[in-house]
């Protein structure tokens, strides 16, 4: 499989550049890297430097959200015509925190550029954006450098997951009551479902699973919600 780097430094050679881009990846902070520096094969040695009319890099706000003021604001800034180089181009960075109105207002964006205009979107979790932007975009995925998880690892959580709505729900109070663990603990999670799924993709109940503990993760780790009930829902799903 044709590494991320690579394809970019080819497309770039080749002239055929992507009108949109998602980098997906867990623990991969390469993302932003790869999206820097591939504006810098389309546009130039120079199209970081300075003021970078003609770039824009959108990032969520202190609640941790990207909202639709950020993308109008984008909007306007890619009806104009590029400064200097050949492309404008927009990155979204955690694109996950687009909210329902942020992203209803990015897929108009992508349904309809205005010029010479390249989308990156960089995210670790794509199962968070709309299918409809996910069909827009040519994704890209980073591998992390992790470690599988060790085999008693992979043994508890197997051993948990098999367990009776009684004890899973005892185990969401404990989670709970545990914030400084909270966050290892699905990460695990999310480890060991993604290796089942790897081992047979045909599977829509893990996937499900899969999706319900990454929203789960975004949502304990960026807003406000009770994790005891975030995690009762999940529990439901196993």
């Amino acid at each position: 499989m044709i590494k991320p780097f690579d394809f970019l430094k080819k497309s770039a050679e080749l002239g055929r550049i992507p009108h949109a881009l998602l980098f997906y990846g867990q623990d991969t902070p390469e993302k932003m890297s790869a999206a820097l520096e591939f504006v810098k094969m389309v546009n130039g040695p120079d199209a970081l430097n300075g003021v970078r009319p003609d770039l824009a890099i959108i990032e969520p706000e202190e609640d941790k959200e990207i909202k639709i003021h950020q993308i109008r604001e984008l909007q306007n800034k890619l009806s104009l015509k590029s400064y200097s180089a050949p492309f404008k181009a927009a990155i979204v960075d955690r694109a996950h925190c687009l909210n329902q109105e942020a992203q209803s207002a990015f897929l108009k964006l992508l349904e309809e550029p205005k010029g010479n205009t390249i989308f990156i979107l960089i995210t670790d979790y794509p199962e968070m954006l709309l299918p409809t932007i996910l069909s827009r975009v040519e994704r890209l995925r980073f591998c992390s450098l992790k470690q599988e998880l060790p085999k008693e690892e992979n043994e508890k959580v197997s051993k948990i997951a098999k367990s009776g709505l009684d004890k899973l729900f005892q185990y969401a109070k404990e989670l709970a009551d545990d914030p400084q663990n909270l966050k290892k603990t699905l990460e695990t999670w999310l480890s060991y479902f993604r290796e089942v799924l790897l081992s047979d993709p045909n599977q829509p109940k893990i996937i499900k699973i899969l999706k319900t503990i990454q929203e789960t993760h975004h949502l304990i780790s960026t807003t406000n919600v009770n994790p005891r009930l975030a995690l009762d829902i999940l529990m439901l799903e196993l």
